[in-house]
C-alpha cells in the first residue's frame, strides 16, 4: 500500500515545476502559467544579470526587420517573434530574486506556444551565464 501512494504524495512536489526539471538548474525558484497564458518565472539571480541577459536573448528571437522595443523602467520589451507580438517583463523581486514574465498574442488571441517556447529560452540563455 506505501508503494502505490508514494506517487499521490510526490504529485504536490511536481506541479508547476516543469521548467526546473527542463533546465535542470537550481537557479529556477518557480514557474507557472497564470491565467491569459502568462508564464511566469521566478529565477535566484540577481535582476542586473537577468535584465542584460534577457535583452541579448530577445534580439536572437526578434522577426528579421523588426525591432526590439526595450524599455528600463518598468523592464519591459515588445518583441515580434513568429508573428506573434510578445511582451516580456523582468521585476526584482528581492535581493538575488527575479521575475520574468513572458505573454504573446498572435490573430487576435493568446498565443501559449510562442510564450512557453520564449521562456524557456530565456531560462535556457540564463543558465549558459
Amino acid at each position: 500500500m506505501k508503494i502505490s501512494t508514494l506517487p499521490l504524495v510526490l504529485l504536490p512536489l511536481f506541479t508547476g515545476c516543469w521548467a526546473a526539471a527542463a533546465v535542470g538548474a537550481g537557479y529556477v525558484v518557480s514557474t507557472q502559467v497564470l491565467p491569459n497564458n502568462i508564464h511566469v518565472a521566478q529565477v535566484s539571480l540577481d535582476v542586473d544579470r537577468v535584465w542584460p541577459s534577457v535583452k541579448e536573448t530577445m534580439s536572437f528571437y526578434q522577426e528579421p526587420g523588426s525591432e526590439l522595443a526595450i524599455q528600463d523602467f518598468p523592464r519591459t520589451i515588445h518583441a515580434k517573434v513568429d508573428g506573434a507580438k510578445v511582451l516580456v517583463e523582468i521585476e526584482a523581486h528581492d535581493i538575488d530574486r527575479t521575475t520574468i514574465r513572458v505573454s504573446a498574442e498572435k490573430y487576435l488571441g493568446k498565443d501559449d506556444a510562442t510564450a512557453g517556447e520564449v521562456m524557456q529560452g530565456l531560462l535556457d540563455r540564463l543558465n549558459k551565464t
